[in-house]
């Protein structure tokens, strides 16, 4: 996966495994080996409805072994000064997390490779309404699609050195979405396919989507 961002242009990724952490030492290690590039870690956060959250600066067991709903978590992270940002808001349907309103992500996923285009007019609606900034993400899951989306921090001089200090640049929303148009004209039919299959098993009561 980091050969597969520095060949795709990128200067820093995070790792956010479905409901697990990547181990500290490891990435120290990804970090010394791959100097200057940068490697983060973070946690995607299945929470009830289903929905996901990604979760920085927030590097606690609890995020893997606690079964939380949608405003537990956000006091969780708010708490220990980490970043929450709600992740394909209407893949799996138009209903959101309860106390949503009441208490807002810091940040919305406007794009990955899991989010049609058809639902950007309503993520943007949504990040308005709560004054959510927008991350693009690759959302990779396979090599190929790392850096598909990213966000560029066009600018910024070198990067922070750990998890609370890429927290604190994302909360600046000085950052903007990037795409790498080849590569996508080649996955948004395929795309638009697997979104279809996954609100499709998820309106059947299926297993989580990636």
């Amino acid at each position: 996966m980091v050969r597969a961002a520095v060949a795709a242009g990128l200067d820093a990724i995070a790792f956010t495994d479905h409901d697990r952490l990547a181990p500290a030492e490891r990435l120290a290690e990804l970090n010394d080996r791959f100097a200057p590039f940068r490697v983060f870690g973070g946690i995607e956060v299945t929470i009830a409805v289903p929905h996901h959250c990604i979760v920085l600066g927030v590097d606690s067991p609890d995020l893997e072994i606690r079964k939380w709903v949608y405003r537990d978590l956000c006091a969780f992270v708010r708490e220990r000064g980490g970043l929450l940002a709600l992740c394909h808001p209407f893949r799996f349907g138009d209903e959101l997390p309860a106390g949503i309103d009441e208490a807002p992500p810091d940040a919305i996923e406007l794009r990955s490779v899991h989010i049609p285009a058809a639902d950007e007019g309503r993520i943007w609606g949504l990040a308005s309404r709560l004054g959510a900034t927008l991350l693009c993400n690759s959302d990779a899951h396979k090599m190929e699609f790392v850096g598909i989306y990213s966000n560029d921090f066009d600018g910024v001089p070198g990067w922070p050195a750990d998890g609370p200090g890429l927290v604190e640049l994302l909360r600046k929303g000085t950052h903007s979405c990037a795409a790498d148009i080849r590569r996508l004209e080649l996955l948004d039919r395929p795309a638009e396919e697997r979104d279809a299959l996954v609100r499709a098993a998820a309106g059947r009561g299926g297993a989580q989507g990636a």
